[in-house]
């Protein structure tokens, strides 16, 4: 297949399938206006390894026609977003008029309020302005297949998808704690919910939380923990590296994830792959990844008290051990990019061969 990826910059979450597909004798090509976002360089990530797939960097928006119209007549193009700025919409709407295959991959958008409502109905005008022409869309997760549906798009159009993080190498920090510990990863902020898990630790005894991450809101936060009363199970860690966050988490027991609304949240696919459960808000489209029990837990986002029970549930099974971290680690080789890489081949045979509907491979 001749595979052309539109991105803005190129994302670490979406890379390790670009390459994989590459490595799977497919030729792909992934044009992006960005390598790489300065705030991630700042955090310590890499430019992904993407050979052997080929790379466009920085076209200017007055190159997309042409870079559509000299792509083969069989090329699917697939697109980060068919709204985003500055590529995304102009991209489609090129594809459509020179008369080339595409989908897009997208996130939902926060549905909640009359917020959510405007943006359903601007989606809903989207899909008959150019949406009708899309021959598939990769949703993120349950919550996003959702949201395309309550917009009007036909079903069958609709697979769930997922964001993808590399393997890591990394070793765990390895400090010695007798209390299990919970770990927190993310910007300090109202949307990732963070005072809702301060608030469930609550007189949760012999437990400690690990905070990595910074933002606008950790004064109000480390004030709520002392109204709380948990200063002395909190640790601060501040905005680290991305290696140092990762060999924290690795020696974590359980990632927790209580953001209000979160598109995707690529940390639980880390914690995952390093062998860690998760408890994580219906929110959040990588709940969608938790479908075993021994994998984590879901709970209503919001409901404190739910969070609450997921908490003491976890806490009273003790210290993870090597045997159930390797456990979870085997499991999550269904999210890696070579799986997902799988899952889409078999997306695109379905819409373009008439092969049968592929099988999510997380829910296998």
């Amino acid at each position: 297949m001749k595979l052309v990826f539109w991105h803005n910059i190129i994302s670490p979450h979406q890379s390790p399938v670009v390459r994989e597909l590459a490595n799977a004798g497919h030729d792909v090509l992934l044009v992006t206006f960005e390598d790489m976002s300065e705030d991630r360089r700042q955090l310590g990530w890499d430019i992904p390894l993407l050979a052997p797939a080929r790379i466009l960097l920085c076209p200017k928006l007055s190159q997309v026609d042409n870079i559509v119209r000299e792509s083969p007549p069989d090329a699917i193009h697939i697109i980060a977003g068919a709204r985003a700025v500055p590529l995304g919409a102009k991209v489609a709407i090129s594809c459509h008029t020179i008369g080339r295959r595409m989908g897009i991959i997208t996130e939902s958008p926060d549905p909640r309020g009359l917020g959510g409502l405007l943006r359903r109905l601007k989606y809903g005008w989207e899909r008959l302005y150019i949406g009708g022409h899309f021959d598939f869309i990769l949703a993120m997760g349950q919550q996003g297949v959702e949201w395309f549906r309550l917009c009007g798009y036909p079903s069958e159009l609709i697979f769930p998808y997922s964001y993808v993080t590399e393997p890591q190498p990394v070793s765990p920090a390895q400090e010695a704690h007798r209390r299990f510990r919970f770990i927190f990863v993310g910007r300090l902020v109202h949307l990732k919910g963070l005072d809702i898990l301060l608030k469930a630790l609550k007189n949760i005894p012999d437990v400690e939380l690990l905070v990595i991450g910074d933002g606008p809101e950790r004064k109000s936060l480390e004030d709520l923990a002392a109204k709380c009363k948990i200063v002395s199970q909190i640790r601060w860690m501040g905005q680290m590296q991305n290696k140092q966050t990762l060999a924290y988490l690795a020696d974590a027991d359980v990632l927790v994830l209580p953001s209000r609304k979160d598109g995707w949240g690529a940390v639980v696919n880390e914690a995952l792959m390093a062998g860690i459960p998760v408890i994580c808000s219906s929110a959040c489209g990588a709940s969608d990844l938790i479908c075993h029990s021994w994998l984590g837990t879901v709970f209503p986002a919001n409901h404190e008290v739910s969070l609450k029970e997921a908490l003491l549930a976890w806490s009273q099974k003790g210290v993870m051990n090597a045997e159930q971290k390797q456990k979870v680690k085997r499991w999550a080789q269904c999210i890696e990019g070579r799986a997902i890489a799988r899952y889409l081949e078999e997306i695109l045979a379905h819409v373009y061969e008439d092969k049968s509907r592929p099988e999510v491979p997380w829910r296998e």
